[in-house]
């Protein structure tokens, strides 16, 4: 993929785990930023849902990153915050040794998270 085809800013968003006092895992945090990436975004559907009793649009897509040991940490569990609006992760590919991407699917629309 051409290099000037990354030409967005994605940030990785990811819940931070709460210990107690005894230092066990007690529930998870709010969204933080954990990472920066350079990413290309084709947007693959706009729809309209009901969610929490009013009509609102969904965008989904596909992102793609450049592959490396950071980015292979991005899970289901993450977010994506790109141009001003935040993204729910559905699905992760492996990375591509051809092309030295990781598609990532994501879409506005959370669900239960």
């Amino acid at each position: 993929m051409d290099p000037g085809r990354f030409d967005l800013r994605a940030v990785v968003l990811r819940r931070a785990i709460v210990l107690d006092g005894d230092g066990d895992p007690a529930g998870a945090g709010a969204f933080e930023p954990v990472m920066t990436l350079w990413a290309s975004y084709r947007p693959e559907s706009v729809r309209e849902a009901a969610q929490g009793g009013r009509a609102q649009n969904v965008e989904a897509g596909t992102l793609t990153i450049r592959d490396s040991a950071q980015a292979r940490t991005v899970t289901n569990g993450d977010r994506i915050a790109l141009q001003g609006r935040d993204f729910g992760i559905a699905g992760v590919g492996l990375p591509d040794r051809r092309t030295g991407t990781i598609q990532i699917a994501i879409a506005t629309d959370f669900g239960g998270a």
